[in-house]
């Protein structure tokens, strides 16, 4: 039972999630990193920033931010007194994280898996943010996630992740070439993303392509990013989490920690040691 010291058959099975967990996960190319600032600074900010940045302040010690990605809600906490920590597997993206730090807060950050990380330090949050299990396809790979996080919490240390609610139109129609960011990244120069979203129910993923367009002083630059993402539904994550050492205490269908219902668009999963 959950609460209970850990079993040998746990610890076969975390030997195990280690072993299968080698398989190549999404990294983001330089393009995608040298703009995301610009872009989600648009698109995402005042969404789920004030939920996350009050768990954070709320946990009264260490946190782990998993796919801090360049730092967008890193650097609020960290400038907002939180002591916290961060972790990347793409290095175009610490790489950006690290630039906005003073060299002696370095230590903050690493490159690396998150399913196979080895923190010293215990956190008393953990928090993946914006979607991080829905780049981690295979189901062997999410356990181990939850157990290595199971590992990293201190007792009654709490797991804070989101993942989107499937919508049934997006998945029966997909998405073809729909304009998400129109505007400049630097004065003058112009950026455009399109993206496209190709739905495989029966895995449940979405093959997600996004072209970028940009002004590079005066030459027309062109990149193109596909690949692939999970989306789950609500039993799906509590079966989930009920196979993994953590204890989901509950699902909130937003960031303001209303219920589930048939509008709610996120699921905000809330976990405890």
């Amino acid at each position: 039972m959950k609460g209970e010291p850990v079993h040998d058959d746990f610890v076969y099975l975390l030997h195990y999630y280690q072993a299968i967990s080698q398989m190549n996960p999404t990294t983001y190319p330089e393009f995608i990193a040298r703009f995301y600032d610009t872009i989600y600074h648009r698109v995402r900010d005042g969404v789920d920033n004030t939920f996350f940045i009050n768990q954070a302040l709320a946990a009264g010690g260490k946190v782990l931010e998993i796919g801090a990605g360049t730092g967008r809600l890193f650097m609020e906490a960290l400038e907002k007194g939180v002591d916290i920590y961060a972790i990347d597997i793409s290095p175009s993206m610490t790489t950006l994280l690290r630039s906005k730090l003073p060299p002696q807060q370095h230590f903050r950050v690493r490159t690396g898996d998150a399913v196979t990380m080895q923190w010293e330090e215990r956190f008393d949050l953990i928090i993946a943010p914006f979607r991080v299990l829905s780049h981690i396809i295979e189901t062997e790979r999410q356990l181990r996630l939850l157990a290595t996080v199971y590992e990293h919490l201190r007792e009654k240390g709490r797991f804070i992740f989101d993942v989107f609610v499937p919508d049934p139109r997006l998945l029966a129609n997909g998405i073809k070439d729909q304009p998400d960011f129109d505007g400049e990244y630097e004065p003058g120069r112009r950026l455009r993303r399109m993206v496209t979203s190709e739905p495989d129910i029966v895995n449940q993923l979405l093959k997600v392509t996004m072209k970028l367009t940009w002004d590079e002083g005066g030459i027309e630059r062109r990149e193109v990013w596909t690949f692939p993402m999970r989306f789950f539904y609500r039993y799906e994550l509590e079966h989930l989490i009920r196979l993994s050492p953590l204890n989901l205490e509950i699902i909130y269908g937003d960031y303001r920690l209303n219920p589930l219902n048939e509008a709610s668009r996120e699921f905000v999963v809330v976990c405890s040691r």
